[in-house]
């Protein structure tokens, strides 16, 4: 009977749970709702139902030997305490690990959703190979995950690698943190948004000025640069650039060997990740043995589950 590890995704609205083989192979999963205003005995009682019953269908031949869980929030990692997180009302301080423990009489490892998706990619996606690489994860919020040394770097508080907040632009652009200038601030969605709003006026001919600006996403300035507009062409080329100038000073801090790319306005691919990469490597120093790559993330929407059961693995 061979060995898998469960790997739970633990969102504001959903969850999403599989059984991972030693491979990386997702051998049975389920996406349930995750009822996190019932409170945490709820759902610790879900994730034991639906292990359950993955156990006794598809993975009734393999033996469940861990599990990981990823959650959107300030972890402490070392003592499995989700501390808070926006969309989870009243869960503060709470020692999820310790409770799943005691449910599923399982080891249990907890930890932040950014660094599990970027331990999945590490183990077994476009991160693969590389011991010292970064996962950004562009949408509304631009957050990352650091592999150092093949392990999850977390900092001295469990609070590294908030890339969305390094400052790229003295007195630039208002951040939705409060501050100015934030890598987030020109990459993220509204960045993105902002970006083309802030270029009408010297693209007359451009097709985004028949869009309405309140509702302006950036998926539909990727659709006008895929037709070869040019102010949408433009705005991925300025968005890429400032992308590749926050990643060449990480380089030159980390020395890092590669950087995967994930989330939803990462869809963009090179359209954006080629711009960054001329401008990564204007800013990064040239002391590495190759060239520092940007790539598309490979796992997709399976990330949160086989990185969570990465972290299981990592722990036996």
């Amino acid at each position: 009977m061979e060995n898998v590890f469960c790997g739970v995704d633990l969102g504001g609205t959903t969850i999403n749970i599989g059984m991972v083989s030693p491979h990386g192979d997702i051998v049975a999963k389920r996406k349930i709702p995750s009822g996190v205003k019932k409170g945490v005995d709820y759902v610790v009682d879900q994730i034991d139902k639906v292990l359950y019953e993955c156990n006794g269908s598809e993975a009734k031949e393999y033996k469940t030997v861990g599990l990981g869980i990823g959650v959107a929030g300030l972890v402490d990692a070392n003592r499995g305490i989700l501390k808070e997180a926006t969309n989870f009302p009243g869960w503060r301080n709470v020692p999820l690990a310790a409770k799943l423990e005691d449910k599923l009489q399982l080891p249990v490892t907890l930890d932040n959703d950014a660094n599990v998706a970027a331990l999945g990619e590490n183990s077994f996606g476009a991160g693969r190979g590389h011991a010292h690489m970064m996962m950004v994860t562009l949408g509304t919020g631009v957050g990352a995950g650091l592999i150092l040394d093949g392990m999850i770097y977390r900092g001295a508080w469990g609070a590294a690698g908030e890339f969305g907040h390094i400052t790229i632009k003295k007195d630039g652009r208002l951040c939705a943190c409060g501050r100015l200038g934030c890598v987030e601030a020109y990459v993220g969605a509204n960045g993105i948004v902002q970006e083309a709003l802030e270029n009408l006026d010297n693209y007359p001919g451009s097709t985004l000025r028949h869009y309405d600006p309140e509702v302006l996403m950036p998926k539909d300035i990727y659709n006008e640069a895929v037709k070869g507009d040019e102010l949408a062409l433009t705005v991925f080329k300025n968005v890429g650039e400032n992308l590749g100038y926050g990643l060449g000073s990480v380089v030159n801090l980390l020395n890092l060997q590669r950087f995967v790319v994930g989330g939803g306005v990462a869809l963009a691919g090179d359209l954006l990740i080629n711009s960054a990469q001329e401008k990564l490597r204007e800013v990064a120093l040239n002391n590495s043995e190759e060239p520092v790559r940007i790539i598309k993330a490979s796992l997709g929407e399976q990330s949160g589950i086989v990185g969570a059961a990465s972290l299981a693995m990592a722990a036996i």
